[in-house]
């Protein structure tokens, strides 16, 4: 089993285009801080965010039905980003009266777009982590998400789980090497990705 990108995304708008809620729900749990950090780095107070990311949400609602994402054209990454950027330019263009291109290059510009690329590294991250579950034992999961993620003592995560601490120490070297693994995946379908790898070194 490997974690499939871009097609991961595709599935999701067809499960949503068929109108199951829980997809719904899941595409709204992925994509909404994406939405909300841009909009936040933007300037916008959580309010004014929360009001992008619910017209980004219903856009992608309105369109459910007759729009056919097709990834062997664009990446999903860069379909979403213009509709959160063009929710954006809305905003500041209903707020400010500056020419639009004026607006268009305040958002678009290298600093936006490097804070988007690491919001969607961090949601792919979220996705490797689901995968890497699928495919450790539930004990050895939890060592690497105290030990590993939490950054919990390892005394304290050996005496939570009832077991040695070579044992949590395995258990990161077997989800680091697993995580490294699937991330590298990731790099080659989509190298303007880039993880860092180094993390993971075991």
């Amino acid at each position: 089993m490997s974690l499939k990108y871009p097609t991961t995304s595709k599935t999701l708008l067809d499960k949503i285009a068929s109108g199951d809620e829980i997809s719904w729900n899941e595409f709204y749990q992925k994509y909404s801080p994406i939405v909300k950090a841009l909009a936040k780095f933007k300037g916008l107070d959580a309010n004014a965010a929360d009001d992008i990311c619910q017209q980004v949400m219903l856009q992608f609602f309105n369109q459910s039905k007759t729009f056919k994402f097709d990834p062997d054209i664009a990446r999903f990454r860069t379909y979403f980003g213009r509709i959160v950027r063009g929710r954006i330019i809305d905003h500041f263009r209903r707020k400010k009266e500056v020419p639009v291109a004026e607006i268009e290059a305040e958002v678009v510009d290298p600093d936006t777009e490097n804070l988007y690329m690491d919001e969607w590294r961090k949601m792919i991250i979220k996705e490797a982590e689901q995968e890497l579950k699928q495919r450790v034992a539930p004990e050895t999961f939890q060592a690497y998400e105290l030990y590993a993620i939490q950054n919990r003592p390892v005394k304290k995560v050996a005496e939570y789980l009832d077991c040695s601490e070579n044992q949590v120490y395995q258990a990161k070297k077997r989800c680091f090497a697993m995580m490294r693994k699937i991330l590298l995946e990731m790099n080659e379908q989509d190298p303007e990705l880039q993880f860092e790898l180094s993390k993971y070194d075991v």
